[in-house]
């Protein structure tokens, strides 16, 4: 386009000339075919790019619109690739290139695995990188939400409490949790397993699939299946995160001033005369539900590994530290720790006709924690209806000494110290080490055929221990020395610095 522009007493007039340049378009036919098979694909889209010009293909795979030689036409269709195809001429047959898709994927069914798309059973899979995304301790928190049919909760909310899973239903009284087999091996804990160190993990669901377990396979199997290296150069790799954890909601009580405004309320409303608090020394603003809950609890995962190998060995090695502090009294009292170590390796011989391997998972864990007990007594029970005119510490900062007996408070009412029970009852120490290996040798005497032979090893031990001191919350709540005079007790331990090693 070219513009001349003419100035004439103040006034400006525009002369444009356009120069177009047309391009003529014509109906052009063509079909959609499968690339693998030369079936016709029908409903097809057909595009011109960057034109609003489309169609699609009909039953026979054949279409027509209105285009130009040289143009580009996009076309789509559900489990095939996309193409786009430059149109050289009349009659083009365009071929479709299928699209991988999760049909081709390998499931494991039990005894050997199988194409998702041939397998009838009521099997899941869940890929280990899924799993990773949640950044959750524990395998089976990160499964939540990921496996219609199966149900997983929380026994308690405890720093490393057990999952509850329940594949399908209720299907036996008891314990009816499934059966989980890691790496071929039967009764393992997936609790300990981390979840950079999971390649995947199947859920067999139906009778069908888990019958070779047996009757221990009644409410389903879980098969875990943790990483190998690959033949390569070697590859170090580090997956890290820490985060902090806080009650969502705490519950709202009464202020000392809203206490003793309702028990002045129910003290008139029983016939009895007002309380004289204003006449009482020593009473306490103490909002239980800040004692008993500590805020940023802290969350760690640290994973370190190193994979490699040749055509014939390949070998995996993983170091995993996590670490979880607990809301509920703060990490003196309820913490949970766990150090892993794991290597899986594979050594082809003969000529590949023979291959054997190992895997192993070892874990020391150290746990502590409180009394989760029930809807009726639990450790967060006491401090709901403990008087806020209470104190916590006794007039020396302690609590749990002869000085400190709320008893002698002025506004006693049978009370104890909800916050002084939770911390001097919970020093424990529950300490265990886990190790799941086994071994393994596999030959193929003839193409699809191989025999494997697996000799797997569970151990488990544990070690705890306790203590708790001397100490005397109320008439009612106390620990103390009966062939001695209250205060000849002692010595009595200031808990804020107290640990149990």
């Amino acid at each position: 386009m070219i513009s001349k522009q003419l100035l004439s007493r103040g006034v400006a007039v525009v002369v444009m000339t356009s120069v177009t340049s047309l391009v003529w378009a014509q109906s052009f036919t063509g079909s959609v075919v499968s690339a693998d098979s030369g079936l016709p694909i029908g409903g097809a889209s057909i595009k011109v790019k960057n034109q609003k010009i489309s169609t699609s293909s009909d039953e026979s795979g054949k279409f027509s619109l209105s285009a130009s030689t040289g143009s580009i036409l996009t076309v789509t269709y559900v489990g095939y690739k996309t193409e786009e195809v430059k149109i050289t001429g009349p009659n083009m047959v365009i071929r479709l290139q299928p699209q991988a898709s999760d049909l081709e994927e390998v499931v494991v069914i039990g005894y050997g695995v199988q194409k998702k798309k041939l397998n009838t059973g009521a099997n899941l899979k869940v890929e280990g990188e899924e799993l990773q995304k949640r950044n959750q301790l524990n395998p089976l928190q990160s499964l939540q939400g990921q496996a219609p049919g199966v149900s997983i909760t929380s026994t308690s909310g405890q720093p490393g409490a057990d999952m509850k899973v329940v594949v399908r239903g209720l299907g036996t009284i008891g314990n009816s949790g499934p059966l989980y087999v890691i790496d071929g091996v039967p009764g393992g804990d997936i609790s300990v397993l981390n979840a950079a160190d999971i390649q995947s993990i199947d859920v067999l669901k139906d009778a069908a699939s888990a019958a070779i377990y047996g009757s221990q396979a009644a409410n389903g199997v879980v098969l875990v299946t943790t990483k190998m290296g690959a033949a390569g150069k070697n590859v170090l790799s580090f997956d890290g995160y820490t985060g902090i954890q806080n009650v969502s909601r705490k519950a709202k009580l009464l202020d000392a001033g809203q206490y003793k405004l309702i028990m002045n309320e129910q003290s008139l409303n029983s016939g009895a005369s007002i309380i004289d608090f204003e006449g009482m020394d020593g009473l306490a603003n103490t909002n239980w539900m800040d004692y008993m809950f500590k805020d940023n609890a802290k969350m760690d995962n640290y994973n370190v590994g190193l994979t490699g190998g040749n055509e014939k060995s390949t070998y995996a090695l993983s170091m995993n530290y996590i670490g979880q502090e607990g809301i509920v009294g703060g990490k003196d009292v309820s913490n949970y720790q766990r150090y892993g170590f794991r290597t899986n390796s594979e050594h082809k011989l003969f000529d590949n006709f023979v291959k054997i391997g190992q895997h192993l998972n070892f874990n020391y864990i150290k746990n502590r924690g409180i009394s989760v007990g029930n809807q009726y007594s639990n450790t967060l029970r006491g401090a709901f209806a403990t008087s806020p005119l209470s104190p916590v510490y006794s007039d020396n900062g302690l609590y749990g000494s002869p000085f400190n007996d709320t008893s002698n408070s002025p506004w006693y009412n049978g009370d104890s110290n909800p916050y002084g029970v939770m911390m001097t009852n919970s020093n424990n120490a529950n300490d265990g080490q886990k190790l799941l290996a086994d071994i393994f040798a596999e030959i193929e005497p003839i193409k699809g055929l191989k025999v494997r032979s697996l000799l797997g090893f569970n151990y488990y031990a544990s070690e705890y221990r306790s203590f708790t001191p001397l100490y005397r919350f109320s008439i009612y709540t106390y620990n103390q020395d009966h062939t001695t005079t209250s205060h000849e007790q002692g010595p009595y331990v200031d808990l804020d610095k107290h640990r149990f090693l």
